[in-house]
């Protein structure tokens, strides 16, 4: 075999490999990337691969209409933490790619040429071309794709952990929003009932019926009245910015949520996420255990060599015997390199990979106690808020009684301004302790949702 058989070998055995992956392709009628997919490991129980943007989307029977639902997709596309679990997932799918190769690594080419500069022969060449790749162990190939499935199923599920936290996030805003507005509408019903009142005092004064100090009484009650409006409208402002800035521009207007049904608490974000990190921690182990050494490699290579040596020739002129003769030889062969495992490789790793399992038993442990914590303080906050929104009602049913009868008395010259304002300062709190307790009900079921996992 000449130098030209070797080149064309090693041309050939470059070609084939792309050659091959794309005929397997095509000879099963599906696309490349289907052919990726369909040759890794089967995926896991739970481990549903969907692409990131139906990631944090739940089962329909959890699923909840209205602004919430459509403000949180916004804020998702706004958010800096999910955007990068986005990236992850494409990241994380891309090893693919590696997964349903024939070979763990790069095939590689190698190549030598040498010549003599000194010695007996003369003119010696050698050349030497050599091509291989890197080999899967058994269980190895199918290892390493339970390690891309689980790893997608928690990328997955840390994206919907992230939806959740974002609506916590925008619940509180969109609250703080409501809130300051109930205010700002305590605090508007207070100028106008202190004008009005004003002017009767102004009119009483005028006509001799009152001192003066009950009118700058009554002013002073007016300015009061309209410098709290003027805070109350400036806390709306902010409340209203921050709530947009979350959103990318939605206002927090319409009705937030209602109460929903409870869920079996495994279904919790908050729970799958760490039970999906376990399920990737134990492939990840299981991976050690099949790649007990590096990758073995099997080349395949050519080697020709010739150089020029005097020979004695008998049939020749006995006077000069001697000629110059060329030898040449080719070389095929099969080379492989195979290294032997040792303790101080694989004990770190599987020491790292139990340790990583460990770390999500413990994540998920926990996790799990703070949620049944929190899901029956939530019912608690909740019935609490109800009762105490229904005495408020009441107080200020009684309050706002109380405030007219000492108007007519205060007509009727039975009571004083001073009387009459320290009436209406009852009204006032019992008003602003009504509007909190109809916010904190509110509040009281958006962390109730919070707390039992619902992200719309």
């Amino acid at each position: 075999m000449r130098m030209g058989a070797v080149y064309t070998a090693f041309f050939l055995f470059v070609f084939a490999l792309p050659f091959e992956t794309g005929v397997f392709a095509q000879e099963q009628g599906e696309p490349a990337e289907m052919q990726i997919k369909a040759s890794v490991k089967a995926a896991p129980k739970k481990a549903r691969v969907t692409s990131p943007k139906k990631a944090g989307a739940r089962p329909p029977s959890q699923r909840s209409g209205g602004v919430l639902a459509k403000h949180l997709e916004m804020a998702v596309l706004v958010d800096a933490q999910s955007r990068s679990l986005e990236a992850q997932f494409r990241a994380t799918s891309a090893r693919y790619a590696t997964a349903n190769s024939i070979t763990p690594g790069s095939p590689y080419v190698e190549g030598l040429q040498r010549n003599s500069v000194a010695g007996n022969l003369r003119n010696y060449n050698e050349t030497e071309v050599e091509v291989g790749m890197p080999l899967w162990l058994p269980g190895q190939r199918d290892a390493y794709a339970g390690t891309v499935t689980t790893g997608l199923f928690e990328v997955e599920e840390r994206l919907a952990l992230r939806r959740l936290e974002v609506a916590g996030v925008l619940r509180d805003a969109w609250w703080t929003a409501q809130r300051a507005a109930r205010e700002v509408s305590v605090a508007r019903n207070r100028v106008a009932t202190a004008r009005d009142i004003g002017a009767d005092m102004t009119r009483r004064v005028e006509l001799g019926d009152a001192a003066q100090t009950d009118a700058l009484l009554a002013e002073n009650e007016t300015l009061a009245a309209e410098t709290e409006l003027a805070q109350s409208e400036g806390a709306v402002k902010v409340a209203r910015a921050t709530y947009a800035g979350l959103t990318g521009g939605a206002q927090p207007d319409g009705k937030l949520e209602s109460v929903r049904p409870p869920i079996d608490i495994e279904e919790h974000p908050a729970l799958r996420a760490p039970v999906a990190a376990l399920a990737r921690a134990r492939a990840q182990a299981e991976l050690v255990d099949a790649t007990p050494i590096p990758s073995p490699e099997i080349g395949i290579f050519g080697r020709q060599e010739h150089n020029d040596q005097y020979a004695t020739d008998r049939s020749l002129d006995l006077l000069d015997p001697i000629t110059n003769q060329r030898t040449d030889a080719t070389t095929v062969g099969v080379r492989i390199r195979f290294p032997l495992p040792t303790a101080g490789r694989n004990e770190p790793r599987r020491a790292e990979a139990l340790a990583e399992m460990d770390r999500a038993t413990a994540e998920y442990e926990r996790a799990k106690l703070v949620v049944v914590a929190e899901i029956k303080a939530a019912h608690a906050s909740l019935a609490a808020a109800q009762r105490a929104a229904k005495l408020a009602n009441s107080r200020l049913t009684v309050a706002n009684e109380q405030f007219e009868l000492s108007r007519k008395a205060f007509k009727l010259g039975e009571i004083s301004a001073f009387d009459l304002y320290r009436v209406r300062q009852i009204q006032l709190e019992a008003q602003r302790m009504q509007a909190n307790a109809e916010i904190n009900v509110g509040v009281a079921i958006s962390r109730l949702n919070q707390a039992q996992g619902y992200a719309p």
